[in-house]
């Protein structure tokens, strides 16, 4: 690792396992002090613990904090934020990665479905956005990473909510991106195609052959895989660090090609 995130305070959403402790973990490797949040304590305080047993090993002077936060309650994101300010006295970097789904056809959508998907996926991230502008307009600096997903574009016809909170994301990020701009902050969204995370493993295995079913999804990919963790831990990194000062109000597609095709014959 190269320091590119040497002596920032990051928070990171949805940071107890999968895509989100992948990007605590290479933060706190390039030098970061990450507070990750999350509900779910025991993989949280697992994660924590293999991370900071990293860090000391390699020696990177960053550190992380896990905290118990449901992104989707407003007091909860209010006391995760002011516990990071009392205790660095900054946020450089947010990363909004917490996220549900839930399958079903747009006529079963029902109501508390629609609601607990959109309160994760897209009320969390604005909540905690509107908690850590403040901050970064008084530094002067900041980088927001949120996470959508090529289902933002790419229709699944089993998330139509999932889809669409992912498509407010970018419009959201968006607005923030021209909004604070001119106070040094910048906010980028990225699109992953399909990763190996937990939340997809449990999605296969619920088919009756998992391995063919998973097979079968790399084999859509003209690069006949899906993406690791790491892969899009390190766009994370690129965005919240110097070598993207001039990327703003933009989305990233990490997909292996998916979404560049029309058909495979």
């Amino acid at each position: 690792m190269d320091g590119k995130l040497e002596g920032r305070t990051a928070i990171v959403t949805g940071a107890a396992r999968g895509i989100g402790a992948a990007i605590a973990r290479a933060f706190v490797l390039e030098g970061a002090h990450v507070t990750g949040v999350d509900v779910l304590d025991d993989a949280g305080t697992a994660t924590g613990a293999a991370i900071a047993a990293e860090a000391a090993a390699a020696g990177t002077g960053g550190s992380f904090l896990y905290v118990h936060c449901d992104v989707s309650d407003e007091a909860q994101v209010g006391t995760a934020v002011v516990g990071v300010l009392a205790a660095r006295g900054r946020v450089d970097i947010m990363v909004n990665n917490a996220a549900v789904q839930v399958e079903a056809l747009a006529a079963d959508v029902t109501v508390a479905d629609f609601h607990r998907v959109v309160n994760v996926n897209l009320l969390g991230c604005v909540l905690f956005c509107r908690e850590v502008l403040p901050a970064m307009v008084r530094q002067r600096r900041g980088a927001i990473v949120n996470m959508s997903s090529v289902n933002a574009f790419s229709a699944d016809a089993l998330l139509p909510i999932y889809g669409a909170t992912k498509a407010a994301i970018i419009g959201y990020t968006k607005s923030v991106a021209i909004a604070y701009g001119p106070h040094g902050i910048r906010a980028n969204a990225i699109c992953p195609g399909d990763v190996d995370t937990e939340l997809n493993r449990a999605f296969w295995a619920a088919h009756p052959d998992p391995a063919g079913f998973r097979a079968n999804v790399e084999a859509q990919y003209p690069v006949r895989r899906i993406a690791s963790t790491d892969e899009i831990a390190r766009i994370a990194v690129f965005l919240a660090s110097d070598d993207a000062a001039f990327v703003s109000g933009t989305e990233i597609v990490v997909d292996g090609a998916i979404t560049a095709r029309i058909y495979e014959l």
